[in-house]
């Protein structure tokens, strides 16, 4: 009984030193790791979360897309050590032996040098021709690398973020698309922008695709070094009252390139506005330029810091993404 009750003791010991140890470990564990102090407040990512969730949902995407793209290149590794044991050659051995002596024809370099023309500058066959064939044969490559993800069952099994949706006014701008339609998408975007010159194509499809079942605002987003870029959105809100906004819209993306003041005006004579009151409205610009100063800053509370810069039904997609990515929540919120 007396050693009954000593070993008792020994471990009630053990429990507390084990316990004494082990709350300060506790707590370090999960005490926030990141945090700001502001006037000796400190304010912690659930702070951030609260407070601006889309920069949070932002940034657990980047970092899961960071793991997708982590994980493709340590499962490339492991299916060339597979494949290489398989034949019982060197992994670094397998792509070249899998594609064999593949050469694009010129047919194939030709079909590549039409669609991607205009990428090219204008510049001949002959001059860009070995980018095209590193180009195709970099294909051929990831086609492989294809064949090996399907005989090895590679499967990704990646961390799903769940969107959050904001509060993203239309403020009276431009817009197509009925008042009542399920989904309003809202767009920060500027005519200077290159990248926002692409994604037109993509949102005019939509647009097309879905009808009236979405509505489409615009709102202004010059940038601060695209030197052109806040003339011309001034310019295209002088086009409102004239009812030509759409028409001179597509102009200015058509032109992204060369936006000097020159040419915007004559982008203007094209689109049919009238001249008098055009060049009164430029003249008399200063309420146009607050608002879309009022513009710049509504998207940045929402976490707009580039273009294109779009909100479904206040989601966030930022940048110039594939269809798919626009598809995808326009579908899941037609089907709430």
């Amino acid at each position: 009984m007396e050693n009954g009750k000593k070993g008792l003791l020994a471990l009630s010991a053990f429990t507390i030193l084990y316990v004494a140890f082990s709350i300060p470990a506790l707590i370090n564990y999960f005490k926030p790791k990141s945090y700001i102090e502001i006037n000796g407040k400190k304010y912690t990512e659930s702070d951030l979360e609260k407070e601006r969730p889309a920069i949070v949902v932002k940034l657990k995407k980047d970092y899961v897309e960071g793991m997708r793209r982590g994980f493709e290149q340590f499962a490339n590794d492991k299916i060339l050590e597979l494949e290489a044991k398989e034949k019982n050659i060197k992994p670094n051995e397998v792509v070249a032996k899998g594609i064999g002596s593949y050469t694009p024809s010129a047919t194939e370099i030709q079909a590549i040098y039409e669609q991607y023309k205009d990428q090219f500058g204008g510049a001949k066959l002959e001059t860009v021709q070995d980018r095209i064939v590193g180009y195709l044969k970099n294909l051929k490559e990831q086609e492989y690398y294809g064949e090996l993800t399907k005989r090895y069952r590679v499967d990704f099994f990646m961390e799903e973020v769940k969107n959050v949706k904001q509060d993203v006014a239309e403020k009276g701008n431009p817009s197509l698309g009925p008042e009542k339609a399920k989904v309003t998408v809202i767009e920060f975007s500027d005519f200077e922008c290159p990248y926002c010159k692409r994604s037109q194509a993509t949102t005019k499809q939509l647009r097309e695709q879905y009808k009236d079942k979405i509505r489409w605002v615009f709102r202004d987003y010059p940038l601060p070094f695209h030197r052109n870029a806040m003339f011309a959105h001034i310019a295209a809100n002088c086009a409102i009252e004239q009812n030509k906004y759409w028409d001179y819209f597509n102009l200015l993306f058509e032109n992204s390139e060369n936006l000097v003041k020159e040419n915007v005006i004559l982008l203007a004579e094209k689109a049919g506005l009238d001249k008098t009151k055009f060049n009164a409205c430029l003249a008399d610009s200063g309420k146009i330029s607050s608002e879309i100063e009022a513009d710049i800053a509504d998207g940045q509370a929402v976490g707009v810091n580039g273009t294109p810069a779009f909100f479904i039904n206040g989601i966030f997609v930022e940048g110039a993404q594939p269809i798919g990515a626009f598809q995808k929540i326009i579908d899941e919120e037609l089907s709430k």
